[in-house]
């Protein structure tokens, strides 16, 4: 049952009318993200190229060339977005015995252990 201090604090807490909004003005606007204003900006063209491309493509030829001259982080880079990451196997080669050790311990006790 509820005291009188809980029934006094939970008078505003009434569900929204049917087809209300419990956000009538909806989501912020992203306009002044600094996400969407690099985005916005990297897909302008870069005002001093003389071939007109845009910021994007000056990086990713900024990229290519590091990668080239041996720049491990563009290599990595291009590899990632080329093929994806390189994902790493859990399972043992075949002539190798794997066992996978589970210890349970207790605050007491330490001494539980399944294989």
């Amino acid at each position: 049952m509820p005291t009188a201090k809980q029934r006094r604090n939970s008078e505003n807490l009434r569900p929204w009318q049917k087809g209300q909004s419990g956000n009538p003005a909806g989501r912020r606007s992203k306009a002044n993200c600094l996400t969407t204003l690099l985005k916005d900006e990297i897909e302008r063209i870069d005002p001093d190229d003389k071939e007109g491309r845009t910021w994007q493509e000056q990086i990713v030829l900024a990229t290519i060339r590091l990668a080239i001259q041996g720049n491990a982080t563009a290599l990595k880079e291009i590899w990632e977005r080329m093929d994806g990451k390189v994902t790493q196997s859990l399972a043992a080669p075949a002539d190798v015995p794997s066992n996978i050790v589970v210890r349970f311990v207790s605050a007491g006790d330490s001494t539980h252990e399944k294989t």
